[in-house]
C-alpha cells in the first residue's frame, strides 16, 4: 500500500510542477512571440528581393516621396489614422510590396535588441504584430526635411517590441529598411509629452529625421516617450553595439522566480537524502 506520507510527497510534486509552468508559460510564449515578429521583419526583406522588374523598387521610392512632398504642401498631422482624412487611401496604396501585406519596412535597433516589421497606421491589430508607421507624419524613405514617426508598444504581456526603448542613450544606431536601402539614424534625445501632443513632433528644414514612440512608464502608459534620431552616413566598421537577448524586468524576476524554486527543491531534496542516511 502507498503511504500517506508519499501520497503528500506525490502531490507536493505536482502543485510544484504546476507552478514552474504557470511561471515558465508567459517567458515562453514572449520569447516565441519575439521570434515570429522577427521572421515576419525577415519576409519583408525576402519579398523586396524577389520584386521584379527591380525597376519597379525605384517607382515605388519615387511614389513615396511624392507623397511626402505632397503632405509637406498640406502640413503634417501625425496622429491616429483617419480614414476619412485627406490622402489616407494615397497614403495606403503607397509603398506596397508585393507579398508584404501591410509592412512598408524594417526597424533594427541592435543596443536593445529590437528588429520588428514598419506596418502602416498605428491600428491595435498592427501594433500588435510590430510597429506602426503613424499616418501624417512622412513615409520612412528619407529625405532632409522629413520625419517619420514609428509606435510600438510597450508592456505587452506576451512580446518585448519598444520595452527597452527608454533605456535607449544618446548615440545609438537605429536601423530602418525600406525597399532595398538600409538607413541608419543617431539617436539625439528623448523627451515625455501627453498622449494628445502630437504637436510636439517637429520637422526641421536641415534634417532627416524619424521619432519613435511608445507608451511610459512603463505599465502605467500615461505619457508618451518621443526618441528623436537624425540620419547619419552608413557606419564604416562596426560599430560596437552588440545584440543582447531582450529580456523584460518581468522575464528577469520570473526566472529568479523559477531559479528560487530550483534551489528550494534541491534544498529539499539534499534535507531527505540526510534523514535517510540518518535512519538507515
Amino acid at each position: 500500500m502507498i503511504s500517506k506520507r508519499t501520497k503528500r510527497g506525490g502531490r507536493s510534486w505536482l502543485w510544484i510542477m504546476v507552478g514552474v509552468l504557470v511561471l515558465l508559460y508567459p517567458l515562453v510564449a514572449t520569447l516565441w512571440n519575439n521570434h515570429l515578429i522577427e521572421q515576419h521583419a525577415e519576409q519583408y526583406s525576402q519579398s523586396v528581393q524577389q520584386v521584379e522588374p527591380r525597376e519597379e523598387i525605384v517607382r515605388l521610392r519615387e511614389e513615396a516621396r511624392q507623397y511626402n512632398r505632397w503632405l509637406n504642401e498640406q502640413g503634417h498631422h501625425a496622429m491616429p489614422p483617419v480614414p476619412a482624412s485627406p490622402g489616407f487611401d494615397r497614403y495606403m496604396d503607397t509603398l506596397r510590396v508585393p507579398g508584404a501585406g501591410e509592412t512598408m519596412g524594417r526597424i533594427r535597433i541592435d543596443s536593445i535588441g529590437v528588429d520588428l516589421p514598419i506596418s502602416h497606421t498605428s491600428n491595435p491589430h498592427v501594433l500588435y504584430k510590430g510597429a506602426g508607421h503613424m499616418f501624417g507624419s512622412d513615409l520612412p524613405v528619407g529625405g532632409v526635411g522629413t520625419n517619420a514617426v514609428i509606435t510600438a508598444h510597450a508592456g505587452m504581456v506576451d512580446a518585448t517590441m519598444f520595452d527597452h526603448l527608454p533605456t535607449i542613450e544618446d548615440g545609438a544606431l537605429v536601423e530602418v529598411e525600406v525597399l532595398d536601402e538600409i538607413m541608419y539614424y543617431r539617436v539625439t534625445g528623448r523627451r515625455v509629452v501627453q498622449p494628445d501632443d502630437w504637436d510636439k513632433i517637429n520637422y526641421e528644414p536641415d534634417k532627416d529625421k524619424i521619432t519613435l514612440v511608445t507608451c511610459t512608464p512603463y505599465g502605467i502608459n500615461t505619457d508618451r516617450l518621443l526618441v528623436e534620431a537624425v540620419r547619419v552616413d552608413p557606419p564604416v566598421a562596426e560599430d560596437g553595439s552588440s545584440w543582447r537577448l531582450p529580456l523584460s524586468w518581468w522575464m528577469i524576476l520570473d526566472l529568479l522566480l523559477l531559479l528560487g524554486v530550483a534551489l528550494l527543491l534541491i534544498v529539499r531534496r539534499q534535507r531527505r537524502r540526510k534523514q535517510m542516511n540518518h535512519m538507515s
